[in-house]
């Protein structure tokens, strides 16, 4: 019949401790003493033996390390300490031939088990199943090299005692067909993992040899194929094993002894996220006589990561090449001892599975290991360093961790973006056969991710930093920008000429023209680098299918030419102002802004005359910088078309400007036409040919005036003399934004022309000045009058009088100026002379609406060895209309006292400077021809 009994197998004298269970066997006989003799007679007969744990898992700490812990000794001072973790028990399940015999006793079962086979287990173990726990939560079933269960325990049944001196007794388990060649000593037996489960539970709380990552490895390959093990003994103290497991990416070698490990090394095979190298880590575990243990034999561990693939070449032309735009990326040191894992695990969302310790970031006790990088270029090499997190190559059935893209992107959320500052370097973002002058840039800072390509992980550039020598030259940018690969260049590759994205960026030359060619200030957004543009403005560029820009979208108001909006005047636009840097081998890059050929249509006093065009060329480099901006054609209706007071005709007005020289201007084919009620003096326009005539230029930070003066001759005939007559023109070209002017004279108020018939003579001049918003001065002013001078020998005289009017307009403000000068000297023997000049002026204000009168009376007195002379003034007075109730007002003018008239009586009343010196003197003056009276008169 069936029996099933539980033994517990115990002699002391070689320490056999065994849990013995049987099925399948049946008495048959029963000795002398009484014990039955049990008898397999079917062919499932079957021997369960568990051993004691045999596996101690050791607290293990890096060389060099303090001991994990100290604890009192009871006595003395503190001890080192390490921790352990024991194993559970391990067990055989043993098929017994038919016919085997067993009587139970320990000599009796250790017959029966040399004679039994291993058993096939299932997967996972159940409790009658095979389940050798060595070393600590890993789970082997034993069976010989060919993949059968052909294996025998080797063991004595009897005590062996030599010399007396008992050994252990031992369960030496080996294949019974050993491998051809195999040396004698190689049990030659396969060790297949058999429950993943158990090997993936957690560590014990500290750190040993064979860590939760490796066993969940060691699980994974030794279940599809066994790890060899040239020698596995069961005992009562532990298991000795010695084993090798090889496979494609983990490796797994194992030497332990009585239960405690002698040597444990792994080596998990994975690559470099996100630059994609291939590389190992290795973790080793071996024990030693510690000095600082007091000479005890612990386990010390030394962590490894080795690169194995030094070099990786690009991928085949494609986004992953675009994105990150070097040659061979290079990692140029390839060992790191002491690294620290903390493995991360990775659920993965589409089949829910949890994928045990998956990746880690290398790090050291100082942080994150930064990994030297070496990148070439067309242009040399570019090195950084970066840190990287390590992939374990892992496959597993719908799971491969190396090619999985639910894996990619979470590692590129782990990993994030690593920001690496470059020194300014120039770098070939295109790497194109034929190179674009925007196709190289200054770049300061890379910020890299990662991406999964077809040749496994590759690094990308998801942001530059980079300084833009044109903006650093032309207008004293020069602050980081953050530019980014457009996605049609990406994709498209060098057939996209958009190359970069960046934040928006404001271009302006409004206000420092001086930079952009003196006539013109463009002004622009740009939000995107070009390969042959420069910067431009994406949503101002022509729409696909197209070839014209809007004006009106790329510029704003203030963007002027000649002091005009730029969206009103270019036409037939084909790109904005092109902004270059083009590099220079050891030297800073020239810089170029060259707009030319834009064509200018007709906008208010704009008038364009034939083919009317833009040209502006701005080129600096290290030797120097060339700016030249020239509009052609054109002529300006001033102030209005409608209602033109003066046409201004250019053939060419040229800017230039070298460094080291000053700015010039140079006007080409001028043509002057006084038009409406200014044809008056066409005759005199006529004389003026600008062309001819070389300009004075004065330059400011406010602008640039070039000025022209032709002087006219001296015309006479008989009594009649003209002379003095010069004509003056002035452009005057701001930096500032404002319109360009044009100011003409003839004469001035400081050099009026003179006229004279006989005794009759007079002078004048005319001032004006226009831009396209309308006339914004006019001066005039004629002077008529006669003179007479008398010489009787022993006395002469002079005397004159002259008056005039002068008009001004100025900022839509009337002025009008009537003076009268009266005057005459007369001298006697050349011993006495006396001279008296009065002035009188009146003028109206528009502003106020008042007449603004003064007057000056100067008497001089010369007595030969006495002279003096006395100035009166009557100060400023005001003729103002009022009611009958007007109240005196005061002026803004402290020293001035103003009375308004009365509306009834219409009298006029004289507003004398209020000072005390002038007071005195006019009441001095006043007194020696007329009585002081009271009242109102004063």
């Amino acid at each position: 019949m069936a029996f099933m009994p539980n033994f517990l197998v115990v002699r002391s004298a070689d320490h056999v401790l065994l849990g013995v269970s049987c099925t399948g066997l049946t008495i048959t006989e029963r000795r002398p003493d009484g014990i039955p003799v049990l008898k397999a007679v079917t062919g499932d007969a079957r021997l369960l033996v568990t051993f004691p744990p045999q596996h101690v898992a050791e607290e293990t700490s890096q060389r060099e390390e303090e001991a994990p812990q100290t604890l009192p000794s009871g006595s003395g001072p503190l001890v080192p300490v390490w921790r352990a973790a024991l194993s559970g028990p391990s067990r055989i399940a043993f098929h017994l031939p038919p016919g085997t015999m067993l009587v139970p006793t320990v000599d009796g079962i250790l017959q029966a088990l040399s004679q039994g086979r291993p058993i096939q287990p299932a997967v996972p173990p159940g409790v009658t199943d095979t389940a050798l726990e060595l070393p600590w939560r890993m789970i082997f079933s034993v069976e010989d090299r060919l993949g059968g269960h052909e294996v025998t325990s080797v063991h004595p049944v009897l005590p062996m005692t030599i010399e007396g001196v008992t050994g252990l007794w031992r369960a030496r388990l080996a294949a019974d067909r050993p491998q051809p060649g195999t040396p004698v000593q190689d049990a030659s037996l396969g060790l297949r993992a058999i429950d993943k489960g158990t090997a993936e539970s957690a560590d014990p709380g500290f750190s040993i040899p064979l860590g939760m990552a490796e066993r969940t490895r060691l699980a994974s390959e030794a279940r599809l194929r066994p790890a060899q093990a040239t020698r596995l003994e069961l005992s009562a103290l532990g298991g000795t094993l010695s084993a090798v497991g090889l496979w494609e990416t983990f490796q797994w070698e194992h030497e332990a002894v009585l239960g405690r490990d002698v040597r444990v090394r792994t080596v998990t095979s994975g690559v470099l996220y996100p630059l994609g190298h291939r590389a190992t880590y290795t973790e080793l575990s071996e024990r030693i006589f510690d000095q600082s243990a007091g000479n005890a034999a612990v386990l010390r561990s030394e962590f490894v990561l080795t690169v194995t693939e030094p070099v990786r070449h690009p991928p085949p032309e494609g986004p992953a090449t675009r994105a990150f735009p070097f040659g061979d990326v290079e990692i140029t040191t390839l060992w790191y001892s002491g690294v620290e894992a903390e493995w991360q695990d990775f659920l993965h969302p589409v089949t829910g599975q949890s994928h045990r310790a998956v990746f880690f970031e290398p790090t050291a006790l100082d942080g994150p290991i930064a990994f030297p990088v070496r990148c070439a270029t067309a242009d040399g090499d570019v090195r950084f360093e970066l840190p990287l997190l390590f992939v374990a190559d892992v496959s597993q059935p719908g799971f491969v961790s190396l090619t999985d893209p639910a894996l990619t992107q979470h590692l590129d959320k782990v990993y994030g973006q690593r920001s690496v500052p470059l020194p300014g370097i120039p770098l070939d973002l295109v790497r194109a056969a034929a190179r674009s002058d925007g196709d190289v840039h200054e770049v300061h800072g890379i910020t890299i991710g990662g991406s999964l390509h077809s040749t496994g992980y590759r690094p990308a550039l998801s942001a530059l930093d980079v300084r833009l020598p044109a903006l650093r030259t032309l207008l004293g940018s020069d602050d980081l920008r953050e530019v980014r690969f457009t996605a049609e260049y990406l994709s498209r590759g060098a057939a996209q000429d958009v190359l970069l994205d960046m934040v928006p960026l404001d271009i302006s030359f409004v206000g420092r023209a001086d930079r952009s060619g003196g006539l013109v200030a463009p002004h622009f957004a740009a939000n995107a680098l070009s390969r042959t543009k420069g910067l431009v403005d994406r949503v101002a560029l022509p729409a696909p299918g197209a070839e014209l820009i809007d004006p009106g979208r790329l510029f704003p108001s203030d963007a002027t030419l000649l002091g005009f909006a730029l969206k009103d005047l270019v036409t037939e636009l084909k790109e904005p102002p092109k902004i270059t840097s083009v590099p220079q081998p050891g030297q800073p890059p020239t810089v170029k802004m060259e707009w030319t050929g834009v064509k200018l249509k007709e906008s208010g006093t704009f008038q364009p005359a034939g083919q009317s065009t833009l040209d502006l060329t701005v080129t600096a480099s290290a030797t120097g910088s060339d700016i030249r901006c020239s509009v052609r054609d054109f002529a300006l209706m001033l102030p209005t078309p409608t209602k033109p007071l003066l046409k201004l005709q250019f053939a060419s007005l040229t800017f230039t400007h070298h460094s080291g020289d000053h700015p010039k201007v140079q006007v080409g084919g001028v043509k002057v036409e006084f038009l409406g009620e200014l044809q008056l003096v066409q005759q005199l326009g006529d004389a003026v040919d600008l062309s001819d005539l070389t300009p004075d230029i004065t330059v400011t930070p406010a602008g640039l005036v070039a000025h022209y003066s032709l002087l006219l001759p001296s015309v006479t005939a008989g009594a009649f003399v003209m002379r003095d007559l010069a004509v003056n023109t002035e452009i005057a070209i701001p930096f500032d934004g404002r319109p360009v002017s044009v100011s003409f004279g003839f004469a001035s108020r400081q050099n009026p022309f003179r006229l004279a018939v006989l005794m009759f003579g007079g002078g004048g001049y005319l001032e004006l000045e226009l831009d396209h918003t309308g006339l914004r001065r006019l001066e005039a002013s004629l002077e008529f009058g006669a003179t007479l001078a008398v010489d009787f020998v022993v006395a002469s005289g002079e005397v004159h009088a002259f008056g005039g009017v002068r008009f001004e307009l100025a900022d839509g403000e009337v002025t009008v100026t009537g003076y009268l000068r009266i005057g005459g000297c007369v001298e006697v023997l050349g011993l006495i002379s006396v001279s008296v000049e009065l002035c009188i002026t009146l003028a109206y204000q528009s502003a106020t609406k008042a007449l603004v009168g003064r007057a000056t009376l100067v008497i001089e007195i010369d007595l030969t060895l006495w002279s003096d002379s006395v100035e009166l003034d009557s100060g400023t007075w005001v003729l103002t209309g009022g009611g009958s109730g007007a109240q005196p007002f005061a002026s803004h003018d402290s020293g001035t006292r103003m009375l308004a008239a009365n509306g009834s009586g219409g009298r006029a009343v004289l507003a004398a400077r209020d000072t005390a010196d002038g007071l005195a003197r006019w009441r001095q003056y006043q007194a020696a021809f007329v009585p002081v009276t009271t009242g109102d008169q004063q």
